[in-house]
C-alpha cells in the first residue's frame, strides 16, 4: 500500500473502509447510485498480484472525481487531497476523470497537456527514464519515484517504505500498463475471490477493496472474521446522500457470520471510548447474506462526507 493512498485515506475520512482503510469514467451510473456500472474502468489497470510485486494479494481504491465534481455543492469540503497523487505535474482535482490505485501505482486519468505535464516534471527534477508501450517515463531518484505519461493518462509509482520487498518502481509501472494492454492476467481474471468481490461492488463513486490470507485469529472488533478471503467497500454520493457498502466474502456460505459483522459495527460507531470510529454516522445500517458473502449496507449525510478534507 502506497503512502499516498494512506495519506488519501486518512484525510478523506471516508470511502472504503473495508478496503484496508476504497474515468471517462462510471460516473453516469455511480450518480444514480446503479449496483452495476463498467467495473472494466478500474479492474483493467489490476494485474494479477504475482505480476506486481509477486505477493498473493495486494489492496486497490477507485476513485470516480468525475462523479465527485459533479457533486461538489452536495459535499461538505473540496478533496483536494488528490492533487497531492500526481505532484508535480499541475493540475486540480476536478480535471482529472479518476484515481485507480493498484497496489502502489496510481492511475490517473484526466484531460491535460502533455509538453506541461513533462515541463513541470523536469522543472521538479525527474530525468527521461525511457518509454514504454507509449508511456514516457521520468525518475526522480532522490525521492525514489517514477512517472509515466501518455495522452490522457499519468501512473504513479515509489519506492514502496511500507512493503516488505524492493521491487522498482519502474517494474510496478510496466506490470499495471500490461494489465491495461491485457499483456499479463488482470486480478479479477486470476483470483476468483477477487472476481467475486467485484461482481459485488460494481462500479460507484468510491470502490476499494482486497483478497487476503485467511487471518490466524478472528477479532471481530478489529474486523478480522474466521475464514474471511476477501474484503472492499464502495461509495456512491446520490445528492445529499451518501449509499455504503461493504462486502466481507468468506471461504464458504457457511462461514458468513452476520453476528461478528454487526458486532464490529457496534464496536466501531463511537460508542466506545479508544475505538475507531469508522461506522459512526452511518445510518440505516443493515445486514444480509449471500452465498459466501457477508453484507452491510448503510447511509451518511452528503455534507458531512468531505469535512475537513
Amino acid at each position: 500500500m502506497s503512502r499516498g493512498t494512506l495519506t488519501r485515506r486518512a484525510m478523506l475520512r471516508r470511502s472504503v473502509a473495508a478496503a484496508g482503510a476504497a474515468a471517462a469514467s462510471a460516473g453516469c451510473s455511480a450518480l444514480l447510485g446503479s449496483d452495476g456500472g463498467d467495473t472494466d474502468v478500474f479492474t483493467k489497470w489490476l494485474p494479477a498480484p504475482s505480476a506486481v510485486d509477486e505477493v498473493a494479494h495486494y489492496s486497490f481504491d477507485y476513485y470516480d472525481l468525475g462523479a465527485l465534481a459533479a457533486q461538489r455543492e452536495n459535499l461538505g469540503g473540496e478533496p483536494t487531497v488528490f492533487e497531492r497523487t500526481w505532484e508535480p505535474v499541475d493540475m486540480r482535482w476536478d480535471e482529472a476523470t479518476a484515481v485507480v490505485t493498484a497496489g502502489p501505482v496510481d492511475v490517473v486519468t484526466a484531460e491535460f497537456d502533455r509538453d506541461a505535464a513533462v515541463s513541470d516534471l523536469q522543472g521538479a527534477g525527474y530525468d527521461r527514464a525511457g518509454e514504454y508501450k507509449g508511456y514516457a517515463r521520468y525518475r526522480n531518484a532522490d525521492a525514489g519515484r517514477v512517472v509515466a505519461v501518455t495522452d490522457g493518462t499519468l501512473l504513479v509509482s515509489a519506492v514502496d517504505r511500507y512493503g516488505t520487498g524492493s521491487v522498482d518502481p519502474t517494474s510496478r509501472i510496466e506490470a499495471v500498463v500490461d494489465a491495461a494492454t491485457g499483456d499479463v492476467d488482470r486480478y479479477a481474471e486470476a483470483n476468483e475471490d477477487m472476481a467475486a468481490l467485484v461482481a459485488e461492488l460494481g462500479a460507484a463513486t468510491l470502490v476499494g477493496g482486497r483478497t487476503m490470507d485467511e487471518p490466524e485469529s478472528a477479532a471481530a472488533r478489529s474486523g478480522r472474521f474466521e475464514n474471511l478471503v476477501a474484503e472492499g467497500a464502495r461509495s456512491v454520493v446520490d445528492g445529499a446522500t451518501v449509499e455504503e457498502k461493504w462486502v466481507y466474502l468468506y471461504d464458504r456460505p457457511r462461514d458468513v457470520d452476520t453476528a461478528a459483522l454487526e458486532a464490529y459495527v457496534e464496536a466501531n460507531d463511537n460508542s466506545s471510548e479508544g475505538v475507531g470510529a469508522r461506522f459512526a454516522a452511518v445510518e440505516g445500517v443493515d445486514y444480509a447474506k449471500e452465498g459466501r458473502k457477508g453484507i452491510i449496507t448503510g447511509t451518511r449525510d452528503a455534507g458531512e462526507y468531505y469535512g475537513g478534507a
